[in-house]
């Protein structure tokens, strides 16, 4: 890898509306998500906001750009074809990588009418060469217009010496419950991946919706396979773990087995500023390749969100 790689990580955007169509498309648990959206998310989530986001993403000239999920609000098929738009505005699907959220997977839903609007930004890419420890760790790829489904992770997409796994954690849930679950498949064709990868020298980085920390989120929205998880990681190793769901920003480290592993959470892509630390940010990272044997070095720059001013900017808080 010459130079830097530098890519834009954003989640949790929730710019979607719920406005307009039937009653009958809020029962069972959409209710309650739409009793959400009515009395508080709907004030806290701007269109605009996430517009000026992308802006200014556009103006780093980023190399890729991550998305950790929750796109919608309670999952219907008028959002996922409003988030497929915002998708197509803030890059084309070889630039963009989306893993989903809980949100968007609110309640099942027919993958037509669902996740198969944004296939192209959840579909993993094969490495040029599918060697005999690569291919059987990856599912064979959907149907040309199918996004992967939950059984088909991790997703694996290579750029360079940079490799960028999906996960997926999320699974319909009860009414009143936001947790996930990746499960053990998903779990042993990652601790796989991350070990070919490491032995091979890339820079692993993870996408995941759920934080996999162990502390500070209650059950019920909590990643409840996290500990098998965190076995995974220690055992194998990653260079970087980026997740949504808090609408927060969190930097914890994971135990490793050289080092810790840094997880980091990022706000609200579209947060007008109910309160200061919920204003939207993205974050921008750069990795570079040090001298052979010496590994890579990892910065971050935090932007965020001025509502006098409508734009993004650089905020002088330190991540790492």
């Amino acid at each position: 890898m010459s130079g830097l790689f530098r890519f834009a990580h954003l989640s949790d955007w929730h710019a979607t509306t719920l406005s307009g169509g039937g009653w009958d498309r809020f029962c069972g648990k959409r209710l309650s998500g739409f009793a959400s959206w009515a009395l508080r998310r709907r004030h806290h989530h701007s269109p605009d906001v996430l517009e000026a986001a992308f802006r200014d993403v556009k103006a780093q000239a980023v190399d890729r750009i991550f998305v950790t999920g929750d796109l919608t609000h309670v999952s219907l098929p008028a959002e996922f074809e409003a988030a497929r738009a915002q998708l197509e505005g803030l890059g084309p699907p070889d630039r963009v990588f989306l893993i989903p959220g809980n949100h968007d997977c609110y309640v099942p839903v027919a993958a037509s009418r669902g996740w198969d609007h944004w296939a192209p930004y959840l579909r993993g890419r094969l490495p040029v060469e599918v060697d005999a420890e690569l291919a059987p760790l990856l599912a064979a790829p959907p149907a040309p217009d199918a996004a992967p489904r939950h059984a088909d992770y991790p997703t694996l997409r290579l750029f360079d010496r940079i490799a960028v796994i999906g996960l997926c954690s999320v699974v319909p849930t009860p009414i009143f419950k936001a947790g996930g679950e990746l499960g053990p498949a998903q779990l042993a064709r990652l601790e796989g991946l991350l070990d070919v990868l490491g032995r091979r020298g890339f820079f692993r980085i993870l996408l995941i919706h759920h934080p996999v920390h162990p502390h500070g989120e209650p059950e019920r929205r909590a990643l409840w396979d996290g500990e098998a998880l965190r076995r995974v990681l220690a055992g194998s190793g990653a260079e970087l773990v980026l997740h949504g769901h808090k609408h927060l920003r969190r930097v914890h480290y994971l135990d490793g087995p050289q080092k810790p592993i840094p997880a980091i959470g990022v706000p609200s892509a579209s947060e007008v500023g109910s309160r200061p630390e919920r204003r939207a940010q993205y974050h921008l990272y750069a990795v570079r390749a040090l001298g052979p044997g010496e590994g890579f070095a990892l910065s971050v720059e935090v932007r965020g969100f001025d509502p006098a001013r409508g734009i993004f900017e650089a905020l002088p808080d330190a991540l790492l």
